[in-house]
């Protein structure tokens, strides 16, 4: 059953629902204006406002749900990086864990499409052998956790928010994006959640102002800085950054083709969505990481590949940037972007020790692992290796893959490269049946929602490959719910 359909049998109950909603935001709204005022009444009023604002967000978003999945879906999107310091997230007390946004949105959408699914109003979309592979995977990551000498109740909870809730965010977009429609609908909440990354990254590079984290600014060199705002790291803020560019850039090609729309509108979306991408682009560059840096490539490589028409918009932008790096040759060679950056190699030797250590440790068990998140206290303790010098601070394996093979064993590793193998070789077998549909609009649509979704998985997959995605939640929960929402619109072959 589709979007419409759903509002449709809503229609009797939409004035309550409405006039709920309203008096939900209304006190929300209120909640924020006289909170400030509370602060000089002492601690319990401050824990009363503290509680009051999410409980009462969280409300209004289960009433957005109840009228509409997809959009609560969306709005879980655009708050989700920023849920801790609007606050949307509910501190339950010491010893107890946080009901953070990500993890009210990801049970309550669970239970809304389960209750649709069982009153015969949505059709659930079958469960696949990647699905199977990641629950094996999830299984490993289970067994480590009682040997994590950073505690079992951490390790319980950082598998849930770093593997469990992005996997149910890819299951629920794969069960609310029913087409082509609602994946443009997901589009513009994407863009608009990199340009956001965008104006971050861009204002702490030009700044060296830190918003949304209480780390200091730091430098990759003395030209650059690294980026630590919102996520705490350049390499998971530019990667998640990358990660919104597919879809953007995709939806830029569709407008600029668009024939059929009035040529005001089609103007107007052609220029919005060339500035978001090039703002998006601009602030992936100034993040001065070279897995964002890549990702970035890919994700162009990929659409001159697999979307014979995005050529025409991508070509002409490549050619002016190859003309430009010619005629300006020396200046570029010299700089210190290529120079301080892309040419470094001084993290090469940390990432030569870290898996030379972390191929020692998995030797001890390499079937199950060490336990989930070993590598840096073993490392620390058994091996000597201290490059942070920090005390209490363990050093990253700065490898998702070997983080997993001291984390979980073979057992876990290689389940985890099942799912993805699995996922890929879906993407392919979908890319090749669009050739069957009859219409050619869907077709096509169909087969630029895929081809974003390669940029979107090579992107993810080899910037895997350069830090722990254990620690990167936000950039997960992107990856795994836009993979789901491109999985979701091409489901159907019709």
């Amino acid at each position: 059953m589709n979007e419409s359909s759903r509002l449709g049998k809503l229609a009797p109950y939409s004035n309550i629902i409405l006039a709920l909603l309203a008096l939900l935001l209304g006190v929300l709204l209120g909640l924020f204006i006289v909170t400030p005022a509370l602060d000089g009444f002492g601690g319990p009023l401050d824990r009363l406002s503290d509680l009051l604002l999410p409980v009462m967000g969280a409300a209004v978003l289960a009433m957005v749900g109840l009228f509409s999945p997809l959009a609560a879906l969306l709005l879980w999107l655009l708050l989700a990086p920023y849920s801790s310091h609007i606050p949307l997230d509910i501190s339950l007390g010491a010893g107890i864990p946080d009901l953070s946004l990500t993890r009210f949105m990801a049970g309550f959408l669970l239970l809304l499409v389960l209750a649709q699914a069982a009153r015969g109003r949505l059709k659930l979309r079958p469960l696949t052998w990647a699905d199977l592979a990641y629950g094996v995977f999830l299984f490993a990551l289970g067994l480590g956790a009682f040997q994590s000498q950073l505690g079992t109740t951490f390790a319980i909870q950082s598998i849930l928010d770093a593997y469990l809730v992005p996997f149910l965010a890819l299951y629920l977009a794969r069960q609310i994006v029913r087409d082509l429609g609602n994946l443009r609908w997901y589009t513009v909440a994407l863009t608009i959640v990199g340009v956001s990354f965008a104006f971050l990254i861009i204002r702490e590079q030009i700044t060296g102002e830190v918003l949304l984290h209480t780390k200091e600014s730091a430098a990759y060199s003395r030209s650059f800085r690294k980026i630590v705002s919102l996520m705490g790291n350049a390499a998971p803020m530019g990667v998640s950054t990358a990660l919104t560019l597919p879809l953007a850039l995709v939806a830029l090609v569709q407008a600029w083709y668009a024939r059929e729309l009035p040529p005001r509108r089609r103007y107007l979306a052609v220029i919005l969505l060339a500035l978001a991408t090039g703002i998006i682009a601009l602030a992936v560059y100034m993040t001065y990481n070279r897995a964002s840096w890549l990702g970035m490539a890919l994700t162009v490589l990929a659409l001159l590949l697999l979307r014979p028409r995005s050529r025409r918009v991508l070509l002409p932008v490549l050619l002016v940037a190859a003309i430009g790096g010619l005629v300006f040759w020396q200046a570029v060679a010299s700089s210190a972007a290529v120079n301080e950056r892309l040419l470094e190699d001084a993290s090469l030797g940390y990432r030569a020790t870290a898996a030379n250590i972390a191929f020692e440790i998995a030797r001890s068990d390499p079937i199950f692992g060490v336990g989930y998140f070993n590598f840096g206290p073993i490392a620390k303790a058994s091996y000597g290796w201290d490059p942070l010098g920090q005390f209490g601070v363990f050093p990253p394996a700065h490898n998702t893959f070997l983080f997993l093979l001291v984390s979980g064993g073979l057992f876990a590793l290689l389940a985890y490269l099942a799912w993805m193998a699995l996922v890929a070789w879906g993407g392919i077998g979908r890319y090749a049946l669009t050739a069957r549909i009859d219409r050619p609009e869907v077709a096509m649509g169909k087969r630029d929602a895929l081809a974003a979704g390669a940029a979107v998985y090579l992107t993810y997959f080899l910037a895997s490959a350069t830090f722990d995605n254990a620690e990167a939640i936000i950039m997960n929960l992107i990856f795994y719910m836009t993979l789901g929402a491109i999985w979701g619109a091409t489901e159907s072959m019709k």
